[in-house]
């Protein structure tokens, strides 16, 4: 439809150019020009347009602009010369009349394709020599005869032309009749051009067959150019209409995740008053086997199941089918072991969840018992998440993402099925706001840092100092490091917040030694991505530039850590030790792994956590305090120091003492002491305490 738009457009803007073309020239005529002259205008009317649309034609179709505009300034001439008699008239007319013939054989040939591009060639060069020939000896050769010459001049140029004719109708090229009809024309005009020069008609004959040749040639060649923008058009409305082509999934031959999405949106759009249910689901054991058999083997299974799964709901109609109808899948492969069905809820009026449900009943029995691949065997287990379009939201491509998240849920509570819930987007949403605004106040230096005091029971000697932060999400309720670790290891900040705590604790440790009371200051590192040789040489970079030593700081690691990552936190350890830096594990359990650092004895200290130690006399409360009376006299054999964290009240105090503990932490002895008030404190402390040993 567009590409006949734009050809009535052209051809009705053609139509009116021609129309004011003639009008002026009327208009010139009635000035009492000459018949010859009259045509001059009439063709310079008609060549500027035309030029002019056909160069701005040209970027959308590689028109060969050369040959509209030599044809009419060999018009031009010729008819210039006719109008003022000049010395060499006959020259110029049959230079300008040989040049207008062998221009309009080449634009004739470049709108059809040769059957045999070697005879093409030759064609080409022959016409290109009669006509470079004929002008140079026309010219250099006064004594040769002239109108003989331009008789077979014109004759082999017609020849040639006649070959091409004949050319485009072996072809079948659909110009062939226009093609016959312009050469026909331009045969009439070679005959009347070689009467006009031996005086057999008069000159306004020879006008009339040049300007009706041009206008043939103009038309041909509009004509083409009309037919050639047509073409294009439908070629590109067809490639933005046509489908695309995605590959199928290598692994598993199900249609890949684009086409999904393409597919769904149709059918959706198709479909306007239909539900659909979008189901997410995976292999939530097939980690083993990559594991076990590398990705290529792994992918021979993950096929297995793939048309296990597309056997068992290829005959179910109400699901969507996402590739052509001669090879129907209704199951789509998306991200990692993801894969997607899509369920069309308007068939019946069974409840949406049931029917989803029922879905998700019928995959789960289409995984084989044990499927097995040589001496490997395993019993698939599949998770699903579902989320309907249209209940929050209608883009697709969000849907299934909802689907993936209620999948995620499915994965984390070991559920079969899991339904969207939009309190978890917002959730995510609250999450993303939070990890924007701490990686805003960390970048600009706005935590609230502070030190704990960590002192014996016995007789209120401070052994050294914790290094702690609060951050302010809020601005009301200070957050302490364990509640926005994860936000900072998501928001890629925690290791430039750990670097400014090795600053802060060199700080401090220059401090206590100015005023003379040289403590350890511990500094802890509660994530994987800190176990790095970088952070390391950070620290004793810090320790050279604040003037202290290493062996008045200790490095705290979690035994959640240290569990996690074995190796990398052995390679941290032994690098800390050679640096005399000490080490400890905190929140320690008694742990397998945990015990084996500490029967190496390369661990300073260890921190259990006395939270637990409340005054509910509970059963659990009771096999806490067994626990953790275990773990002080496990430390006291090895002769290890241990210091019970979050002392937060007298009650744990009390029984932390009755079980044999010794060193302590938390907000009962004290809440913090800023950076500025360090010696205020160290000054009241020993006031209050004055036979406390200073550690000197």
């Amino acid at each position: 439809m567009e590409c006949s738009r734009f050809t009535r457009f052209s051809l009705t803007k053609t139509l009116s150019l021609l129309l004011g073309c003639y009008l002026f020239s009327a208009s010139v005529q009635a000035a009492s020009f000459s018949f010859t002259e009259f045509n001059i205008a009439f063709v310079l009317g008609l060549m500027f347009p035309v030029i002019l649309i056909i160069a701005l034609v040209k970027p959308l179709k590689n028109i060969r602009l050369r040959y509209p505009t030599l044809i009419s300034m060999s018009v031009l001439l010729m008819l210039y010369a006719l109008a003022y008699s000049t010395k060499y008239q006959s020259e110029l007319i049959l230079s300008s009349a040989m040049i207008f013939s062998s221009v309009l054989y080449f634009w004739l040939r470049s709108t059809y394709s040769a059957p045999s591009e070697k005879v093409n060639y030759l064609i080409n060069f022959i016409v290109v020599a009669t006509a470079i020939s004929f002008v140079f000896s026309l010219w250099f050769f006064p004594n040769l005869d002239g109108y003989l010459a331009w008789l077979a001049a014109s004759s082999t140029v017609l020849f040639c032309a006649g070959g091409a004719v004949a050319s485009s109708k072996k072809v079948q090229d659909p110009s062939s009749v226009r093609l016959a009809i312009q050469w026909l024309i331009h045969l009439i005009f070679v005959v009347i051009l070689f009467a006009w020069l031996n005086a057999y008609i008069s000159a306004a004959w020879l006008v009339s067959a040049i300007v009706v040749s041009y206008l043939a040639a103009l038309i041909n060649g509009c004509w083409y150019l009309v037919q050639a923008v047509r073409l294009e058009l439908s070629d590109k409305v067809a490639i933005k209409e046509s489908p695309t082509l995605y590959p199928l999934d290598p692994a598993t031959n199900l249609p890949s995740y684009p086409q999904a999405i393409e597919k769904l949106a149709a059918v959706v759009k198709e479909n306007p008053q239909s539900k659909f249910a979008v189901v997410a689901f995976k292999p939530i054991n097939f980690q083993a086997v990559n594991t076990v058999l590398g990705h290529h083997n792994s992918d021979i299974l993950l096929l297995q199941l793939a048309y296990c799964l597309q056997q068992k709901v290829a005959e179910n109609s109400e699901l969507v089918n996402f590739c052509h109808e001669s090879s129907p899948s209704n199951i789509s492969r998306l991200q990692g072991l993801n894969f997607l069905v899509v369920l069309d809820l308007s068939g019946d009026n069974h409840p949406d969840n049931s029917k989803v449900e029922q879905l998700c009943r019928e995959l789960t029995a289409a995984v084989p018992s044990a499927m097995s691949f040589k001496s490997f065997s395993l019993n698939f287990e599949l998770a699903f998440g579902a989320a309907y379009i249209g209940e929050y939201s209608y883009k697709i491509d969000e849907v299934i993402s909802f689907a993936e998240d209620a999948l995620l849920i499915s994965e984390q509570t070991q559920q079969v099925l899991s339904y969207f819930d939009h309190n978890n987007a917002l959730y995510s949403e609250q999450q993303l706001s939070r990890m924007e605004r701490l990686k805003r106040d960390v970048a600009d230096e706005k935590l609230h840092w502070y030190i704990q005091p960590q002192v014996s029971l016995s007789n209120k000697k401070v052994i050294g100092f914790q290094m702690l932060v609060h951050w302010y999400n809020d601005d009301k309720t200070p957050w302490e490091l364990n509640q926005f670790i994860d936000i900072a290891e998501y928001s890629g900040d925690v290791f430039l917040l750990t670097k400014q705590m090795i600053v802060q604790a060199c700080k401090v440790l220059k401090k206590l030694k100015t005023i003379g009371f040289e403590k350890p200051v511990t500094i802890t590192l509660a994530s994987k991505e800190l176990l790095d040789p970088a952070l390391i040489d950070y620290i004793v970079m810090q320790v050279k530039e604040h003037g202290v030593s290493t062996k008045y700081l200790i490095v705290e690691l979690q035994e959640k850590l240290i569990l996690s990552a074995n190796q990398r936190t052995k390679a941290i350890i032994d690098q800390l030790k050679s640096l005399d830096i000490k080490v400890a594990i905190g929140d320690f359990s008694g742990s397998y792994e945990s015990l084996r650092y500490l029967r190496k004895v390369i661990i300073h200290q260890v921190k259990i956590n006395c939270d637990l130690l409340t005054e509910n006399n509970s059963n659990d409360n009771g096999s806490d305090k067994a626990i953790i009376n275990a773990l002080i006299n496990l430390t006291r054999a090895m002769q290890l120091p241990l210091i019970g964290t979050s002392i937060n009240n007298p009650h744990i105090e009390q029984v932390f003492k009755a079980m044999g503990g010794e060193y302590v932490q938390g907000r009962h002895l004290s809440r913090g002491v800023v950076f500025d008030e360090i010696e205020i404190w160290v000054e009241r402390w020993l006031e209050q305490y004055p036979h406390s040993e200073l550690g000197q």
